[in-house]
């Protein structure tokens, strides 16, 4: 093979490898394939690789790049400098990177959303959940009148983690009422007939024959509940429709871990009246009292991975925040200092010092977006550090609401996991409304 043959062949080799690795090498670098931007503030972008690129924009108008209106020919930029993005136009732009002008390496899609502010919380909150039916938490037999044990919601196919909706074709929405649906085929020799849904999510039909106990009651074999309720905290709301964010996290029955599927809830006013210190394999948590729905703040719609939603029929006061601040994305989340709001005796919030050790950059909603320390002397003293009943501890960095308190290191009191703020916000609805609100300006 002649030499410009064989240099030619070296060439087209290297030109398809370029083509075939390097835009995964930028995916292995951090080199992101989606952007959100707040709508008119400048966002930094730091790959630091050293090479010139061109970039390409499918709304060249609509997007600045290093204070750069992009026209239609391509825009050179170093990636050992920072990029900085900045755009007054909300929506989507699709934005091409390319080495030498010629081979893609990354494609981004970059969000220009709203500036968000909501008041962040850190109040005491009382939570009292009501399940959407009746909720099974486990199964067992009955001592039967004639001595044999008998296990009825079993055989029929009832399990932990289901819901009982109807029995004999009425709605049960308490343990009062499956209590009276028993008594009442048990003595009239009937079976129950019981609609149930089932913990995968289905509907069943089912039947079970209630067996009189040796006591004389009669009984099918099950232990049920019908709400939960505990402490958490109050993580941000909003003061034009008075929704709101709590807790961070799902809330789960304690023995199938499940989900709690509600019906209905209300967040009421909590005073915490002391703390279990937390230690390396025992986490703490802090002693609150509440008086059942009295002192309601708000009912609660949602109950979700994140934490829960709702809507607030007062709007309480945070000495700290005169006004509503923005909610961060997580690109303008940096690790360092920050600070957490949360109540650890009575009701008075006060401002703790954290260092956020590790950000997330997440396309998608995940629980996890933030590693955290608890390094302020003060709070270290009084906690041990991050205890139960913390979750939902708003997050504020930079006088940007960036994320909240969620779960706790067991092996490490001092460390937890947060989630990010932006999450929330989506799951309260206040992205969508504020989207809203902006048009119809």
């Amino acid at each position: 093979m002649k030499l410009k043959q064989r240099i030619l062949l070296y060439l087209c080799i290297v030109a398809v490898l370029a083509i075939v690795l390097v835009p995964q090498i930028f995916s292995l670098m951090g080199f992101p394939s989606h952007l959100k931007i707040i709508q008119g503030i400048e966002q930094s972008l730091k790959i630091n690789f050293p090479f010139d690129v061109y970039i390409i924009c499918d709304q060249p108008e609509r997007l600045l790049v290093n204070g750069k209106p992009l026209k239609t020919e391509a825009l050179k930029v170093n990636l050992s400098e920072p990029l900085l993005f900045q755009s007054d136009a909300i929506g989507k732009l699709k934005v091409d990177f390319k080495l030498f002008g010629l081979i893609p390496i990354r494609h981004m899609e970059v969000d220009v959303v709203p500036e968000i502010k909501v008041f962040p919380g850190g109040h005491s909150i009382g939570v009292l959940l009501h399940t959407d039916g009746v909720m099974v938490i486990d199964v067992s037999y009955v001592d039967g009148a004639d001595g044999r044990k008998y296990y009825p919601a079993r055989e029929a196919g009832v399990g932990p983690g289901d819901y009982l909706l109807e029995m004999n074709g009425k709605k049960v929405l308490s343990k009062q009422d499956v209590a009276k649906a028993i008594y009442e085929s048990g003595k009239k020799g009937r079976p129950l007939k019981v609609k149930v849904r089932k913990r995968t999510g289905s509907i069943k039909d089912l039947t079970i024959h209630p067996v009189k106990s040796k006591e004389g009651t009669y009984m099918i074999g099950l232990y049920i509940d019908d709400g939960v309720a505990g402490v958490g905290t109050l993580t941000f709301y909003d003061p034009k429709s008075g929704f709101y964010g709590a807790l961070g996290h799902v809330i789960t029955d304690a023995h199938t871990q499940d989900p709690i599927q509600i019906r209905a809830g209300e967040i009421v006013n909590a005073n915490i009246s002391g703390i279990n210190t937390g230690q390396r394999g025992l986490p703490g948590e802090k002693l609150g009292t509440f008086i059942g729905s009295e002192d309601v703040l708000g009912v609660i719609k949602k109950n979700c991975e994140y934490g829960i939603y709702g809507k607030l029929d007062k709007l309480p006061e945070n000495l700290y925040f005169k006004e509503p601040i923005p909610v961060a994305t997580s690109r303008q989340i940096k690790r360092g200092r920050a600070w957490i709001y949360t109540v650890v005796n009575g009701s008075r919030i006060e401002k703790f010092a954290i260092e956020i050790e590790h950000v997330y950059h997440q396309r998608r909603p995940a629980s996890r977006g933030l590693i955290i320390r608890i390094i302020d002397p003060k709070l270290l003293k009084i906690t041990g550090g991050i205890v139960q009943g913390m979750s939902g501890s708003p997050i504020v960095q930079n006088g940007r609401l960036v994320g909240a308190v969620t779960h706790v290191f067991v092996n490490d009191p001092k460390k937890g996991y947060g989630v990010l703020a932006e999450w929330m916000i989506k799951e309260a609805g206040l992205d969508r409304i504020n989207y809203k609100r902006k048009l119809n300006r």
